[in-house]
């Protein structure tokens, strides 16, 4: 991932738009804005944005994907024995839920323990996390956004501070569910696995979204290339796609960063490492010859008008955005949740026959049709080495672990599901079900269990589980969420090799510093400041400053890994 120091600037590529429902993804967003790259900033705005429920909650909202029903949880039936006092500690972007609360006693009853969850804001988290794990005080469950840990957290996990958790793996349904590429990312490199992925959905990083009747206002049909998007995108800009008589349109969105950077494919993706350099290494997409076939595409249109003018400059993404759902743009970014019904309403009141369609991937030339997906996880549950010989404790703690991860369908998420009930802390106490719709109480008020859980996203066995398209009811944008949903079955997504790997100088400020200046360049070249012919001395610079570090730290971390590359996922 690229880290981006000037976070207004870079808002980024991987995440898309305004869209942050809730406390918990603006603080992730202000975290990626200081170490992510400039496209991931983008995207996992969009991602992240529908998880209003994301932080360890039991809400159908909630992230669910890849595991078993709650019947064939394995911690459906926790060790009745001894009583084990079991300490956590994590962070939340919300509420604090108290100590004591309600959720802690059911939890305490249900699985014959003396919990002490320490759940504390998210900032501070990480001088906290960091002394209690140096400081030899590391709790029975830890909590970890690697992000925040950085490097570090792959030097605690190679110094042994973790449980390896190999041998427990298949005793837990919602951890033998898990992928081995993401249990990859968690795996040291003498095949030690340190560290349980908390679900995240791995639908592609980047969808895309037209104006589908400015296509049929002009006879045009879907482009499957880019010299068909630049001249979808030149005629939308030319020829009056909303037939209102005045050239006030144009063509593609683009904000700070020249993001969102149109990846039709993982092959153009330029936060991707996808292509390798004449040393036969992995490099990251934005010094690609593939994107500079992008850039100097924008370059043109750009010129030409068909691009948000003075991008560059924006302080955020919502000028883009606004223009995109005032009926002025006619390409955005779009994704499978995230979607906000309140932009589609608006776009809707200034043009009401609109409709929006997703662009499918294009054929790269080396064959390829398909995009990036996402991680497929975000944060990590980590168990104290120090546990170590004490069977019974740990299956325990991963009966509570597993408990908390069991999916629920979204039609079985009701008072009559007895995990759902419990976990939400039965109904009209810990929450109200009336007409179909479930109110939650607020974590502060520490009755649902969920709140105290070390892990209360439920892991479920796709991302079409998570029935997106069905929880959609604004007309303009449920159709395009069924697209997105068939996309994702129809088509192969890559799975990026630097989720895997990681370099400890990606996260610093000279890492961060190569990066910008790479992006920099990028931007003035497309709005005309900076010569295209400039690009091979600006990579130059990159890799002299930096950038060649990065590249040889992460194949070095990727070597004897299996890289996955494309997969189908939508199964």
């Amino acid at each position: 991932m690229i880290a981006a120091k000037k976070s207004q600037q870079y808002a980024g590529s991987r995440l898309s738009s305004n869209q942050i429902r809730c406390e918990g993804d603006n603080r992730s967003m202000n975290k990626l804005k200081k170490i992510a790259m400039p496209a991931l900033a983008f995207s996992l705005l969009f991602v992240m944005a529908a998880c209003s429920s994301n932080d360890n909650s039991s809400s159908p909202s909630a992230p669910a994907s890849g595991s078993p029903t709650a019947s064939s949880s394995a911690s459906g039936s926790p060790d009745t024995g001894k009583k084990y006092t079991i300490s956590m500690l994590d962070f939340t972007y919300g509420k604090i839920p108290p100590s004591d609360g309600q959720g802690v006693k059911l939890l305490n009853e249900k699985f014959n323990i003396d919990y002490k969850p320490t759940i504390v804001p998210y900032e501070g988290y990480q001088e906290k996390m960091s002394t209690t794990i140096a400081g030899g005080d590391m709790p029975d469950v830890l909590g970890i956004e690697e992000y925040l840990a950085g490097g570090t957290l792959h030097t605690w996990a190679e110094q042994g501070a973790f449980l390896p958790l190999n041998d427990y793996i298949k005793k837990y349904p919602t951890l033998a569910a898990v992928p081995e590429e993401v249990w990859a990312i968690v795996t040291s490199k003498d095949g030690k696995i340190w560290g349980i992925p908390r679900y995240y959905p791995n639908n592609p990083t980047q969808n895309w979204v037209i104006r589908q009747d400015w296509l049929d206002n002009l006879g045009l049909q879907m482009p499957t290339s880019y010299e068909e998007l630049a001249k979808v995108a030149l005629a939308f800009t030319n020829d009056d796609p909303d037939k209102n008589g005045k050239k006030d349109t144009y063509g593609l969105v683009m904000g700070p960063g020249a993001s969102p950077s149109y990846a039709m494919g993982a092959y153009w993706d330029r936060d991707a490492w996808y292509h390798k350099n004449a040393d036969g290494n992995l490099i990251p997409g934005y010094i690609s010859d593939a994107y500079k076939e992008n850039v100097i595409m924008f370059t043109d249109l750009y010129k030409k008008g068909a691009i948000t003018k003075g991008f560059g400059a924006n302080a955020g993404f919502e000028v883009g955005q606004a223009d995109f759902y005032n009926g002025k743009a006619g390409m955005f970014m779009g994704g499978i949740r995230g979607m906000d019904e309140n932009l589609a309403n608006s776009l809707l009141s200034v043009a009401p026959n609109a409709k929006l369609s997703s662009i499918p991937p294009f054929v790269a030339p080396d064959g390829t049709q398909g995009l990036t997906a996402q991680r497929g996880y975000y944060r990590i549950t980590v168990l104290n080495a120090k546990l170590a010989g004490d069977e019974d404790k740990i299956n325990r703690i991963l009966s509570l672990v597993d408990y908390g991860r069991t999916f629920i369908p979204v039609s079985e998420r009701t008072p009559d599901n007895e995990t759902f009930d419990f976990r939400s802390g039965k109904a009209n106490t810990g929450y109200t079900y009336e007409n179909s719709v479930t109110t939650f109480t607020q974590p502060d008020q520490g009755l649902m269990p969920s709140s105290y859980l070390p892990d209360a996203n439920m892991w479920a066995p796709s991302v079409l589980d998570n029935k997106y398209s069905e929880l959609m009811n604004n007309p303009l944008l449920k159709p395009y969420v069924q697209q997105l949903e068939k996309e994702y079955s129809d088509y192969e997504e890559y799975v990026d090799p630097g989720y895997i790997g990681y370099s400890p100088i990606l996260n610093t400020g000279k890492g961060t510093d190569a990066i910008n200046k790479v992006i920099d360049a990028q931007v003035k070249m497309i709005m005309g400041e900076l010569p295209l012919s400039n690009w091979d001395k600006v990579i130059a610079d990159y890799m002299k400053n930096g950038g060649g570090d990065i590249i040889k730290e992460m194949n070095e971390s990727l070597k004897g890994k299996t890289l996955t590359g494309f997969k189908k996922m939508g199964q």
